[in-house]
């Protein structure tokens, strides 16, 4: 089955992920389909097989495998979910099953970027490949289809489709994005509005929007703010360059931390304080998959840094400034020489021959002499590798484990999700940032004007920086932008770093409503327990010092926010069964003054007769007290139920009886009447003792209008 958190593939009889050590949800269980807001994206070949008409089968088939190979590095790349591959194309998700604050602009940007890669792979076997693309935004149903052991994690509802139909109305290279996706990404990216469309299945959708370019300001609008928090996280890089300029060897150490935590940042940040010090960092780049490349090393980073080449000069002036840096760092090594300046494009490639071939890439060999030398220039300094790169590439892998090995003070950095930590690796963990940290960064971009509304917000959307920056964009983006949805996805991206069985924890405590209680969680999710605390801890759950239930734990959400966040995840088939369940357990343990909720979740769960004896309970409750507005919220809710006749009488006599009490003439002769109606419905034996009830009322009800009249 496949992790819910990592997407990773297991074996049936596994229940933690092998990957991520996640829990993984229970196979056949329909507890793991859950309702997300995701953005939809369709690639597909265009003319493909008219292109590759007379070649082999297996032939045709290997070369569409290359290309979309080629595409699902893409959507890797920017840590989407590749759902699907259909023929000659494949279906990416992003916001399930692990989401994003910035979703729907991380979907665009891969499909223009996988477009641009088909036709760069194109141009490199001689074919004139292009793609299309349909990007859709929009509320999903996201979790394993199948039956047996043929389970897959997929996706599914109208924005799938209607993500397939833009697809196919696109022109060559072209990424068509329907309106949601345009409302939510249109301050960052620029679109062209497209009218006259004919979408199959979609008759009231006949535009969309084709998209033109990233907006300059796009790169990071926030790169000039202060640097907050993470202290710990610097003094653990601080005492592991200590450590390397200590044994005068390399290492690797790992910087962990989830999409948006602020690994790159961090990272820049910690060169920006030690660079010109006691250390020189250097930047790796790493070859993007759109690049028609593999994931490994990009030297030009590194040729930046280290050969002071710069992109801006012309070629001559970087070959000259290249062969003098290689002269003075590797002067006896003129085949080093040669392949760094080869893999800069600035000398033709060597061609080595069978004996002279080697099981390591030479190139790479030679890219780590040159570090080393760089290193070794200046006494007591170290070297800062950072690189920017989260895939797992074999050859970015074994240029770090050169570096490691080296006899060098070299420190490689590399940013990694959990999930792709190598097993005993030397790590650190970026923590969110406290509240207070939060609420600091935010100020730094957000109008004074919001005051106690965006401290509210930060803790709503947890410690992630890029959460706290979406928040901020959110804010300050114009009023007619789809706000909502933005801190919907923002909220979803927070629940996501819980384990499946937490987040069940979170719907059934949301359908509960406002409070909830620690035997009803356990009731219905065996292992609540062990996940209520670190709910707590993470400030989604908040345990009251007093309980409304006697002898009853109780919580409620830290935010009301952050509760509706959690309704729009449930999926729709799955809440009167938990509907059910929770009234079940309330109808066992709440006192009468609970009547209420209790049918509330007897009706949602669909058991109407239920629902109409504890309505009618509740009812006579608030008529014994004077409360006549929650009596006749009560009677009310009782007359949109669907129930039998005979209840539907009972239910306004009852009424009618109370209203009477309250003097109430008019309403009291409505509810008579339609009594009356219902009560022609029964058959003779309730409709009797139905009759003499409505004769008494009625005879009440005309004694109260002669004593009105008369006074």
């Amino acid at each position: 089955m496949r992790c819910t958190h990592c997407s990773t593939a297991n074996p049936e009889s596994m229940r933690y992920c092998g990957m991520c050590g996640s829990p993984l949800p229970s196979a056949g269980g329909s507890g793991e389909r859950e309702r997300r807001r995701a953005s939809i994206v369709f690639v597909d070949l265009m003319g493909f097989s008219t292109l590759t008409h007379g070649l082999d089968p297996e032939d045709l088939r290997d070369l569409a495998d290359e290309v979309l190979t080629v595409v699902a590095g893409v959507v890797e790349d920017y840590d989407g979910h590749v759902d699907a591959f259909r023929g000659d194309g494949l279906i990416a998700v992003f916001g399930a099953p692990h989401s994003h604050p910035d979703d729907p602009y991380r979907a665009v940007v891969v499909a223009a970027a996988a477009l641009r890669a088909i036709e760069a792979y194109g141009r490199s076997r001689g074919l004139d490949l292009h793609g299309r693309a349909g990007v859709t935004t929009g509320v999903v149903v996201a979790g394993s289809v199948g039956s047996g052991r043929v389970r897959e994690y997929t996706v599914m509802g109208s924005v799938v489709n209607l993500a397939s139909r833009l697809e196919v109305a696109a022109r060559p290279g072209q990424v068509l994005v329907a309106r949601d996706t345009y409302e939510a990404t249109r301050h960052r990216l620029s679109f062209r509005r497209v009218d006259g469309l004919h979408l199959a299945g979609f008759p009231t959708v006949t535009s969309a929007y084709a998209f033109v370019a990233a907006r300059e300001r796009d790169a990071d609008p926030y790169r000039q703010l202060p640097f907050v928090g993470r202290e710990a996280e610097l003094a653990a890089l601080g005492e592991a360059l200590a450590q390397v300029l200590e044994t005068g060897h390399g290492e690797q150490l790992w910087l962990v931390g989830e999409a948006g935590s602020g690994k790159r940042r961090l990272l820049q940040e910690f060169a920006r304080r030690t660079d010109g010090t006691t250390v020189r960092a250097v930047f790796l780049g790493t070859q993007r998959a759109h690049d028609g490349a593999d994931g490994g090393p990009d030297w030009h980073g590194l040729a930046a840094d280290v050969l002071a080449v710069r992109a801006s000069d012309d070629e001559r002036s970087r070959l000259l400034r290249a062969q003098e840096a290689l002269r003075r760092y590797l002067p006896d090594e003129p085949r080093w020489q040669r392949l760094v300046l080869a893999s800069l494009g600035l000398a033709p490639n060597t061609t080595w021959t069978r004996l002279e071939r080697r099981t390591v890439d030479r190139t790479m060999l030679a890219w780590r002499d040159l570090l080393v030398a760089f290193a070794q220039a200046e006494p007591g300094r170290g070297l800062l590798v950072v690189c920017d790169s989260e895939r797992y590439a074999p050859r970015l892998d074994e240029f770090a484990r050169l570096l490691s090995l080296a006899a060098a003070p070299i420190l490689m950095v590399r940013p990694s999700r959990q999930r792709d930590l190598p097993a005993g690796a030397a790590h650190v963990t970026l923590q969110p940032l406290s509240p207070g940290e939060g609420l600091r960064l935010l100020e730094q971009v957000v109008d004074p004007v919001f005051g106690v509304a965006i401290r509210a917000l930060v803790e709503q959307v947890g410690g992630v920086p890029s959460s706290i920056l979406e928040l901020a964009r959110a804010l300050t983006i114009t009023q007619d932008t789809n706000v909502s949805s933005s801190l919907v996805s923002l909220l979803q991206a927070r629940l996501d770093g819980f384990a499946p069985t937490a987040r069940r924890v979170l719907w059934v405590a949301a359908l509960t409503g406002e409070r909830c209680w620690e035997d009803l969680l356990v009731t219905i999710v065996p292992d609540a327990q062990t996940h209520l605390r670190p709910l707590c801890e993470a400030d989604v759950l908040m345990r009251e010092g007093e309980s409304e239930l006697a002898g009853h734990v109780e919580y409620r959400f830290r935010a009301e926010l952050l509760r509706r966040a959690v309704l729009q995840m449930i999926p729709f088939g799955e809440r009167p069964a938990l509907h059910l369940r929770i009234a079940t357990w309330l109808e066992q343990h709440a006192p009468l003054p609970y009547s209420e909720t209790i049918a509330h979740h007897f009706a949602r769960g669909g058991a109407t007769d239920a629902a109409y004896a504890h309505y009618l309970a509740g009812a006579g409750e608030a008529v014994a007290e004077s409360d006549r507005d929650r009596a006749e919220r009560l009677y009310e809710a009782l007359e949109r139920l669907d129930v039998a006749a005979e209840l539907h009488a009972e239910g306004a006599l009852a009424f009618a009886e109370a209203a009477l009490a309250w003097r109430a003439t008019q309403r009291a002769s409505e509810q008579l009447e339609r009594a009356a109606r219902f009560i022609d419905r029964c058959g003779d034996e309730p409709g009797a003792s139905l009759r003499a009830v409505l004769a008494r009322l009625e005879h009440d009800l005309r004694q109260l209008n002669e004593s009105v009249s008369s006074s």
